[in-house]
């Protein structure tokens, strides 16, 4: 298995970017993806963050997939069974105000359901470049069955596993691509809610 990094939109347009661009294109950080890379790896993949240091992303791999076993193939996907009810409905009202935002085209309401001290990119260069897909693209993206995976009552943190459906058109050439990727999405409690601090890419 390969678990790549990646910020939200980097995911939603890579399928496009691949199969309508050049090799130029190809070589921008946005559209990086891990088609290439060898399996058991990790990168961090966005368009504002550096690298992280092979003993994080070993790090946070672990802690997201307790138990995965690369000799033997994955473990089940199960539903976390310590979510209190209320945090459960209030995490899953943002994941789905952040889908239908996206699908809206609003980058503030957007934005609004992520963390202004995110862990892997840089919040306003993140919105300029929420923006720009949105006036690139047509995208738009479908959850399906999200479930959280881990939930941290100690450091308010959850995270949120679904496979995630995406169609997004090029609004220059009017190449379109379909995607399904999985997809875990990491959110934590904040004195305004509930808000995104980062997301992994499984592939």
């Amino acid at each position: 298995m390969t678990l790549t990094y990646k910020w939200i939109t980097a995911l939603m347009i890579a399928g496009v970017l691949l199969a309508g661009c050049g090799d130029e294109t190809k070589n921008e950080s946005a559209n990086s993806t891990s088609d290439s890379e060898p399996a058991d790896t990790m990168k961090q993949d966005t368009h504002t963050a550096s690298d992280v240091s092979k003993e994080t992303a070993d790090a946070e791999k672990s802690s997201l997939i307790e138990g995965e076993n690369t000799q033997t193939g994955k473990v089940p996907i199960e539903e976390a069974e310590n979510v209190p009810a209320e945090e459960k409905k209030a995490i899953l009202t943002v994941l789905d105000k952040q889908v239908k935002s996206f699908n809206n085209k609003d980058a503030d309401a957007y934005m609004s359901t992520i963390s202004k001290t995110p862990e892997s990119f840089d919040y306003t260069e993140e919105k300029q470049y929420v923006q720009k897909v949105f006036d690139t693209f047509d995208a738009s993206m479908t959850p399906l069955n999200p479930m959280i995976i881990k939930y941290d009552d100690e450091t308010k943190t959850a995270n949120v596993f679904m496979n995630m459906e995406s169609t997004s058109k090029d609004l220059s050439t009017g190449k379109e691509v379909s995607q399904t990727t999985r997809q875990i999405m990491v959110f934590k409690k904040e004195d305004a809610g509930w808000k995104q601090i980062s997301l992994f890419g499984m592939e």
